[in-house]
């Protein structure tokens, strides 16, 4: 993942769980019991990681709290080990709930990361690449079997800003398929690039800073159930959630 303290982590890494959950529910729900082993979830992540990371402090709280919350994918799926789970791995989890088969394409531009990844798959048919994350993303779509989910999560220091970010937007939204991008809520460009995506922003803000997250390409479905989830959620972690609304541009109307 990109550069997010643990409250951050925690924030994005619990919107993911609920939209993986609803959408392979969904594709599950469209397959037979005898379909349902040979059909597979595909999800990428465009900046993967080594798929484990140390123990945000904010995680035993949120656990405390669990039985407060309506939507207990993100719950189930981060188990007790002494690590947390990177966002791939925790994805994995999650649609192997599902009853689905799973495939994961895993992204880092450092070759390191990529080799501590392959130590730390768990299960379902695996790919590894080592690109740009935009240049990975435009692969990975033109491939015969697209992506049923995408994750963007954008590093620090991404040398143009959002506007890659805007451009996979606009790239999966025409192709359909869903996906979520985060960026840093006190990021001063973040409200230009929610206008030109046109989707929600979800945002945990704490004094300083923040995390964001927008979901679209048909992952927005998830967003009516987790808005109570998001306000039980923020105080544990030591902020408030705050969604984001996309101004219109000059001319336009938006229909969230």
């Amino acid at each position: 993942m990109a550069d997010h303290d643990g409250p951050g982590i925690l924030w994005v890494q619990f919107l993911l769980a609920a939209a993986l959950a609803r959408l392979a529910t969904e594709k599950r729900g469209r397959a037979t019991a005898a379909e349902a082993a040979d059909i597979a979830f595909c999800f990428a992540d465009t900046h993967a990681g080594g798929g484990r990371l140390p123990l945000p402090p904010e995680r035993a709280a949120v656990l405390a709290e669990q039985g407060s919350f309506g939507v207990g994918a993100f719950h189930a799926a981060i188990g007790s080990e002494d690590f947390h789970p990177g966002s791939w791995v925790l994805a994995g989890r999650v649609l192997e709930q599902s009853g689905l088969a799973v495939e994961i394409d895993v992204n880092d531009l450092d070759p390191i990361v990529i080799a501590q990844a392959q130590t730390h798959r768990e299960g379902g048919w695996v790919r590894f690449w080592s690109h740009d994350w935009f240049r990975f993303l435009r692969a990975r779509v033109a491939l015969p079997r697209r992506p049923d989910f995408v994750f963007i999560d954008p590093p620090a220091d991404d040398p143009r800003g959002p506007g890659y970010a805007i451009d996979a937007a606009i790239l999966l939204e025409t192709l359909t398929i869903p996906y979520m991008i985060t960026y840093p809520a006190a990021e001063a460009e973040a409200q230009a690039a929610i206008d030109q995506i046109g989707r929600l922003g979800l945002e945990m803000r704490r004094e300083g800073g923040g995390q964001g997250a927008l979901l679209g390409g048909g992952a927005e479905s998830v967003i009516l159930d987790v808005l109570g989830d998001l306000g039980r959620l923020a105080p544990v972690l030591g902020g408030r959630f705050q969604p984001r609304l996309p101004q219109p541009l000059a001319g336009d109307d938006y229909c969230i």
